[in-house]
């Protein structure tokens, strides 16, 4: 399976992989940023699905906290910098940096980056519909209409998906998105 290759290994998260912003939370954006690419990859539009993927899956792997903690992406972009050789595939200069702009820019507002590459909006919109673990999904502030299409499935992954398991997280959310045909 496609996706497969993007889990992440618990030790590289700063704080809890297996809370509010660990492996549960980015094996759900990873489901979203998929599907947004695909979406997109069908209407034609030039991106680089493979940091949507992997930005979905490093994006905080910089948190110190599950509150308040605006330079975590800054520090997961860090993290890549210093550690993409630990990644189980090799990846061009280009996208590292890309993944790392991605990361870095997930945190504040739209208008604060210096450009809204594709390959960010689609990251923004993917972590965007697993706010529904914190209650506090608003569809009007996702970018694309086809994010907004998946409010309720959403809703339905994270339903089925629970809080975060602290056993196999990953396994969790893999085995849900398989069952509602997401994970491929």
């Amino acid at each position: 399976m496609i996706l497969d290759i993007y889990e992440p290994d618990p030790a590289w998260f700063t704080r809890n992989p297996c809370g509010t912003h660990g492996i549960g939370h980015v094996a759900r954006v990873l489901v979203w940023a998929d599907l947004l690419c695909q979406d997109m990859a069908k209407r034609g539009n030039s991106f680089d699905p493979e940091v949507v993927r992997w930005a979905a899956v490093l994006h905080d792997l910089g948190r110190q906290n599950d509150g308040p903690d605006p330079e975590h992406g800054a520090r997961s972009a860090e993290w890549i910098a210093a550690n993409h050789r630990l990644l189980p595939v090799v990846l061009t200069e280009g996208q590292l940096q890309a993944i790392q702009y991605c990361c870095t820019w997930h945190v504040p507002r739209d208008a604060c980056a210096p450009v809204m590459t594709t390959e960010l909006a689609y990251l923004k919109d993917a972590d965007g519909l697993d706010r529904v673990r914190i209650h506090d999904l608003d569809p009007d502030l996702l970018r694309t209409d086809y994010a907004r299409s998946l409010e309720q499935s959403s809703w339905e992954l994270f339903n089925a998906t629970g809080r975060e398991i602290p056993v196999d997280p990953w396994g969790v959310v893999r085995g849900a998105a398989l069952e509602m045909g997401l994970w491929r």
